[in-house]
């Protein structure tokens, strides 16, 4: 998956996060996929990471654990449900596509997890964390 600190000083949890991402199925996807990735808070805080990882010196880190995110989506289309006499059923990728800038968001707050502010950090985070709580 990932190189040695390919993603910086956060890299366990930014690996943890990616193998707990090649665990999502579907139905998780679409949890993911219900949030409004078009939030006003959510753009500010986007923008806010953005601007924390060139300030850093971490845009390289941030690409690459956004990157592992655009590979995972890509294997939705590659492995899509194969229906019978009708080629594919792109529901699933459909799925991964919509949860896609949550999940970018998520991977990105844990890059710069330790210069974002909490309310950024929050926000970036928040649908994951949901996602992936202890029921």
């Amino acid at each position: 998956m990932s190189g040695r600190n390919e993603f910086g000083p956060n890299q366990a949890e930014v690996d943890r996060l990616l193998e707990r991402l090649e665990t999502v199925d579907q139905n998780q996807a679409l949890f993911l996929a219900g949030f409004d990735s078009d939030d006003p808070a959510r753009h500010d805080a986007r923008l806010a990471m953005r601007t924390a990882a060139k300030g850093a010196g971490r845009e390289r880190e941030l690409k690459a654990a956004q990157q592992e995110v655009t590979r995972w989506m890509n294997t939705w289309f590659s492995g899509g449900f194969q229906i019978a006499g009708y080629g594919r059923d792109i529901t699933p990728a459909q799925a991964a596509v919509g949860a896609a800038p949550i999940i970018l968001d998520a991977v990105g707050a844990l890059v710069l997890r330790d210069i974002l502010p909490a309310d950024v950090l929050g926000t970036l985070l928040a649908p994951w964390q949901e996602l992936t709580a202890p029921a």
